[in-house]
C-alpha cells in the first residue's frame, strides 16, 4: 500500500468516527444546567430533568441509539444520522406523522406545534459544525455527561466503574478492620 492510500484510509476512519454521549447518574446532581444550556442554544430544551418519585432529579435525552427505531419507522427518511452518529431530523422531509415518537422507547422526539415537524436533540449540530462541543456536556458542572469518540467515552466509563468498585472495596475492607 502506498503512503497516500494509507493516509486516505486513515482520513476515512477519522471522518467516520462515531461520537457518543452518556450521562453518569451517579455523578449527576440534578441541577438542570444541561437543560438550561440546551434550551438557550435550541430555544427549547432537548434534555429535560425530571423529578422521580423517590426525589432524584434525572436528566433524560435522546440516546442516539446505534439501532434507532425512530430512523427505522420514518416513512420519509426525515429521521436520519449524521456522519458522527447523531440522530437528527431533516425538517424539510418530515411530514409530522409522529411515527418516530411512537417508536422511540424513551418518547424523545416531540412534535413542534407551529412547524408540525418532529424535533429532538441533535447533539448541538450547529455547535459541532464549528468545532465546539454539545452545550449540555460543555456546561455540566459535575462532569456527569461524557461526550466524545466512542472508544474514549467507553474508556472513561470503564475508569468510572473501576473507581466505584475500588471505593466500595476500600469501604468494605476499612469497615472489616475496625
Amino acid at each position: 500500500m502506498s503512503g497516500s492510500e494509507t493516509s486516505s484510509m486513515t482520513d476515512d476512519l477519522i471522518s467516520t468516527a462515531k461520537y457518543l454521549r452518556i450521562i453518569d447518574l451517579s455523578t449527576c446532581i440534578g441541577c438542570g444546567v444541561c437543560e438550561a444550556a440546551c434550551g438557550f442554544i435550541n430555544n427549547t430544551p432537548f434534555i429535560k430533568v425530571y423529578r422521580t418519585s423517590i426525589g432524584l432529579e434525572i436528566p433524560v435525552s435522546c440516546m442516539h441509539c446505534r439501532k434507532a427505531p425512530c430512523i427505522d419507522v420514518c416513512p420519509t427518511g426525515a429521521m436520519t444520522r449524521d456522519k458522527f452518529g447523531s440522530v437528527y431530523v431533516v425538517e424539510s422531509k418530515c411530514i409530522g406523522c409522529m411515527a418516530c415518537l411512537y417508536a422511540c422507547p424513551f418518547g424523545i422526539p416531540e412534535l413542534d406545534a407551529k412547524a408540525r415537524v418532529a424535533i429532538k436533540c441533535d447533539l448541538c449540530s450547529r455547535l459541532r459544525e464549528k468545532g465546539l462541543e454539545p452545550a449540555c456536556y460543555a456546561m455540566c458542572p459535575t462532569g456527569a455527561i461524557f461526550y466524545g469518540e466512542e472508544p474514549r467515552v467507553f474508556d472513561r466509563v470503564k475508569e468510572k466503574v473501576a473507581e466505584v468498585f475500588a471505593k466500595s472495596r476500600f469501604e468494605v475492607l476499612g469497615e472489616g478492620s475496625r
